[in-house]
């Protein structure tokens, strides 16, 4: 079951998401966010007020990346702000030349239903930086986008969206994973996310996230937002010791969720990073990106980087989250029909990882 959103009608800054349309030391900060609390970039009040400790979206503890090594990684960000550095706010991933998986909470506002109109969404592809960008880059406006009908903001369960681009990202046959392409699908492959990102695993897998979110741990000082694409290896929590962490802040992990990072590794998934990619290699000894499976999409956690609160990702292997995004495949959005509001968190402690506006 989906629900639908226009191409033309797109989310404007809810409450408690905030903006910063400033550039500080080299430092990228949002000027609007989408959906929040989890892990899309909203980290601090225009008014002053103190920074949230409880929210996820961008990497902590990672290392540069070049987007050749990731080429299904676009950006998400709002066209009006003026370029993709400043309107930055959530990741995505190709799964093919017109479609962008996503989270919900990336194009949802926090109250449940449809967004009003914010002037449009747009994805930048192919490049490492949000400023400098590179050659061969594309900024693709979305014409529509829709999430699972049963998405709680709440709880954040059925958090995936899929977008459909204005214009192809290619013509003729897809480009390859061969660590040249610039732009490249990865395609949902629920068979392959199951058995080599299996987080059950003794040893457990080790896992890729990729993004331009927060760098900083949450609670921390400053946050800082790198321009230039960053990535962090971490290893796969099992379902029962994910459980059992966030049992301690009533968070349920549903059927719908893997977890990654956490312990004593501090690295993490932050703020900005929602909706981009959780990755695994299939083959021993790695060959990426070639061999690399599409095993989760970022979407919150209990901070960043913080001890025993691993990140909580969307799970590709979960066979309603994959078939939603399957069967939306050309599927055309039409406007979303009202849903409940959004009630208020009492004692839930996550947010989202998007991008902090």
């Amino acid at each position: 079951m989906h629900c639908h959103i226009s191409g033309r009608t797109r989310v404007v800054l809810i409450a408690g998401v905030l903006a910063c349309a400033a550039w500080v030391a080299g430092v990228a900060r949002p000027v609007i966010g989408r959906g929040e609390p989890t892990r899309v970039r909203y980290a601090h009040s225009l008014a002053g007020r103190a920074r949230r400790a409880f929210a996820k979206a961008s990497i902590v503890g990672g290392a540069g990346a070049s987007i050749a090594d990731y080429p299904f990684q676009v950006a998400l960000y709002d066209p009006q702000s003026g370029s993709p550095a400043s309107g930055f706010f959530c990741g995505g991933v190709i799964i093919d030349s017109t479609h962008i998986a996503t989270a919900a909470h990336c194009v949802v506002g926090a109250g449940g239903g449809h967004a009003s109109p914010s002037g449009g969404l747009a994805v930048l592809a192919g490049s490492t930086s949000l400023s400098s960008l590179t050659p061969g880059s594309i900024e693709d406006p979305v014409q529509s986008s829709a999430y699972d009908r049963r998405y709680n903001p709440i709880t954040s369960d059925y958090d995936i969206a899929l977008l459909t681009l204005e214009r192809p990202l290619w013509s003729g046959a897809a480009p390859a994973l061969n660590g040249s392409s610039t732009i490249a699908p990865l395609p949902i492959d629920t068979a392959a996310a199951l058995a080599h990102g299996n987080p059950n695993l003794t040893p457990s897998p080790i896992a890729t996230a990729s993004g331009w979110g927060d760098v900083n741990p949450s609670p921390s000082g400053s946050p800082g937002y790198p321009t230039s694409l960053r990535a962090v290896r971490m290893g796969l929590v099992s379902d029962g010791a994910c459980e059992e962490d966030y049992a301690t802040i009533e968070q349920s992990i549903t059927p719908r969720m893997i977890c990654a990072g956490g312990g004593r590794t501090h690295v993490d998934t932050c703020y900005g990073d929602s909706g981009g990619p959780l990755v695994v290699d299939q083959d021993s000894p790695a060959r990426p990106p070639g061999d690399y499976v599409l095993v989760g999409l970022v979407d919150f956690g209990n901070g960043c980087a913080q001890r025993n609160y691993p990140g909580v990702y969307v799970s590709v292997a979960n066979p309603e989250i994959a078939r939603f995004l399957q069967s939306g495949m050309g599927h055309r959005a039409v406007a979303a029909g009202g849903r409940a509001k959004h009630r208020h968190r009492k004692r839930h402690r996550h947010r989202r990882r998007g991008a902090p506006a």
